[in-house]
């Protein structure tokens, strides 16, 4: 017996009908009557009783089916080992990321693709500030994680995994308290972080607007900051104001802090970065794409 007779005798055996068992094996129904005739001709025994409304396992057909049966799977088995194998993706991925928000992404991309390449490892890297995408280019991470824009002819910019709203950060006795929103004309006159010079301009530009769109001038702070936390230490001090997004107020939530939406500004978004290098590397392409599958589907 071929290996498409037995395939066809055992979906019979399952079915007890013809009709079914071609449909199942993208087969016609005469093939599979015929192929059932071979067999038992070859055989010399009869596996099926016939009539015009029923299909029945004789018991020889029975005893046939509960042999091959096992066998049957224990080729499929080796077969998809074999295709995993060749598929599988092995060694370790070190994946970068910026911000809290874009740690919990990453952990949550980490799950599902270990889930589906157990014998890639991921190690988990975090990735202040001041780095920007240094550590991409040094070969520190892989991929990273963190907020656009990144505007880079050696980096590429992947898909966008989540989306967050706009915040200004004030201390709580800035005159901004008692207020339900501001605007990004509200910020004329106010103080923005400075930022490490490894941050490129556009990027400090995007985070920290140097005019409203009336024209009017916001200030920069005197010396650059290379955390948040610093940040939100300067601000708490009233030295200064901080742009994010939302998830500042879930993360970083404070008694002498007030987190207030700017509902003019574009929402920040967050995307998965990898070097244009390694754009053919598959350990890179299967972490992106576990990571937008795990990604919650949430908007601005």
């Amino acid at each position: 017996m071929e290996r498409q007779d037995i395939e066809i005798f055992l979906v019979l055996a399952e079915e007890l009908h013809f009709g079914r068992t071609a449909d199942r094996l993208f087969l016609s129904t005469a093939l599979v009557s015929k192929t059932i005739k071979r067999i038992e001709r070859q055989l010399g025994v009869r596996l099926f009783d016939r009539s015009s409304r029923h299909v029945m396992l004789t018991d020889i057909g029975r005893r046939l089916r509960a042999d091959l049966h096992p066998h049957q799977q224990g080729i499929q088995q080796a077969l998809e080992r074999a295709r995993l194998a060749r598929n599988d993706i092995t060694g370790t991925l070190a994946v970068g990321f910026m911000s809290v928000l874009a740690g919990t992404l990453v952990v949550q991309g980490r799950h599902r693709f270990r889930a589906e390449h157990p014998q890639c490892d991921v190690r988990v890297v975090e990735t202040q500030v001041h780095h920007f995408v240094s550590q991409l280019r040094d070969g520190t991470v892989d991929v990273l994680l963190m907020s656009l824009p990144v505007d880079e002819p050696d980096i590429r910019v992947g898909p966008v995994v989540a989306r967050r709203n706009r915040v200004v950060v004030a201390s709580a006795d800035h005159r901004f308290a008692g207020m339900d929103s501001v605007s990004w004309e509200d910020l004329a006159g106010e103080t923005l972080p400075t930022a490490v010079p490894t941050f490129p301009d556009y990027a400090v530009d995007f985070h920290a607007p140097p005019r409203t769109p009336s024209g009017r001038r916001i200030e920069r702070f005197t010396e650059p900051v290379a955390t948040y936390l610093e940040a939100l230490t300067m601000v708490s001090a009233g030295r200064m104001l901080v742009l994010g997004d939302t998830q500042l107020a879930q993360y970083y939530n404070r008694p002498d802090l007030v987190y207030l939406p700017v509902h003019d500004l574009p929402p920040l978004e967050f995307a998965l970065l990898w070097r244009t290098c390694d754009d053919d590397d598959p350990r890179i392409r299967a972490f992106v794409a576990a990571t937008v599958a795990a990604a919650p589907r949430t908007g601005p």
